[in-house]
């Protein structure tokens, strides 16, 4: 059991983080618990507890990381849980909604049932896809799912901040999940292969950018979990853009020129998978006080909270109705009035943010905030 000391920590804990989960908080479900949690895995391995029961209980968590804030020994949940699935996925134990999870990306790579390859070349532009590109734009099948028709435009919106080097994955062999559910999931050998096929994508560039945090969490710990070694620097969108910064400040000035939008009252959701897991939620502050020239409020009522979505680790595809309560938790002490514009720094967020968000309140990903907002620009540019 000597490996297992933070999951024993955690299971013999009086449920000091119980505040801070947002699943156990919007669905006042005890078992969502960490301490529930590692309590079910034990109880498993010591043959107190069957598997599938246990496997149940330790899909309830959207590895926010929220209890960390508030534990003695700032116990890593989600590296905990991912350990625990596998070792219940290796006893065929699998929850319905991770079983759902892992049949769509049993049938097309991914858990959206998309063609991500297709809806690339469908949407982008020949130009986008230039092999000799040194960084790699990685939009992430969450993204190529909710809105392939914005890729192109993505694409145009990073040509005329100056970043003219960067391509989409190019030409030859499929476009594949990071492999991200299958971590998840607890399916190590799923996951070995995903990796596997990504690697070379990976490494051709110098650097790999993404707007999603569960890509760059995967790519980035969960690689070198499983031995696989990536060279490309890693860097959320905002970071990159954050080199263009003069710029996107002068393009944001030329859109106000032109259409003299009313400014609005802009809010940053600081998303969990962004802030808490990465660190990294900073810079979509800048980049929105780049393009706006106002600094925008925090969605968080104080420093270092976030407000769990409820969509990290696929939660929402697993368990969605526990996720859309906790996205309905999660909104309760903001009263946002017509016209508020809220900012997510992760793709990952952006689907349950406009769920449980009232029609009148304009929500975005950075991406979708930037090209509204820089639009006459961007368009000109573009052609």
């Amino acid at each position: 059991m000597s490996e297992m000391g933070p999951a024993v920590t955690c299971s013999l804990c009086p449920k000091m983080c119980r505040f801070a989960c947002p699943v156990a908080q919007a669905t006042a479900d005890e078992g969502a618990t960490p301490t529930a949690m590692m309590q079910a895995w034990i109880q498993a391995r010591e043959g107190r507890m069957p598997w599938e029961a246990a496997a149940e209980a330790l899909s309830r968590c959207t590895g926010c990381e929220a209890c960390r804030v508030p534990c003695e020994f700032e116990t890593d949940v989600p590296d905990l849980l991912y350990r625990a699935r596998a070792e219940a996925w290796k006893r065929e134990a699998i929850p319905a909604g991770t079983r759902s999870l892992l049949e769509a990306c049993k049938d097309s790579g991914n858990p959206f049932g998309i063609d991500p390859k297709a809806l690339l070349y469908e949407h982008g532009k020949r130009r986008d896809f230039d092999k000799t590109g040194r960084v790699l734009y990685w939009p992430g099948c969450r993204s190529l799912a909710e809105e392939p028709e914005r890729i192109g435009r993505t694409m145009a919106l990073l040509r005329a901040v100056g970043a003219d080097h960067v391509s989409l994955p190019a030409s030859r062999g499929p476009v594949t999940c990071c492999g991200a559910p299958f971590r998840v999931a607890g399916d190590v050998t799923g996951f070995i292969a995903a990796a596997d096929g990504n690697q070379a994508w990976f490494d051709r560039q110098r650097t790999l950018v993404s707007p999603c945090s569960q890509c760059l969490t995967t790519i980035g710990e969960g690689y070198a979990e499983i031995g696989i070694e990536v060279h490309a620097e890693l860097m959320h969108l905002a970071e990159y853009l954050l080199f263009f910064r003069a710029r996107i400040a002068e393009l944001g000035r030329e859109a106000m020129e032109r259409a003299r939008p009313p400014l609005p009252r802009v809010l940053v959701h600081d998303a969990c998978g962004l802030h808490r897991r990465l660190g990294r939620a900073e810079p979509v502050h800048d980049v929105v006080e780049a393009a706006t020239g106002v600094r925008p409020e925090s969605w968080a009522l104080d420093p270092g909270r976030t407000a769990c979505c409820g969509g990290g680790d696929f939660h929402d595809l697993r368990r969605p109705e526990a996720a859309a309560e906790v996205a309905t938790w999660a909104l309760r002490d903001r009263t946002l009035l017509p016209g508020t514009r809220v900012v997510t720094g992760d793709r990952t967020c952006l689907a349950s943010l406009r769920a449980g968000l009232p029609d009148e309140v304009q929500v975005d990903d950075l991406v979708g905030f930037l090209l509204g907002w820089l639009a006459p620009a961007i368009d000109e540019l573009s052609g």
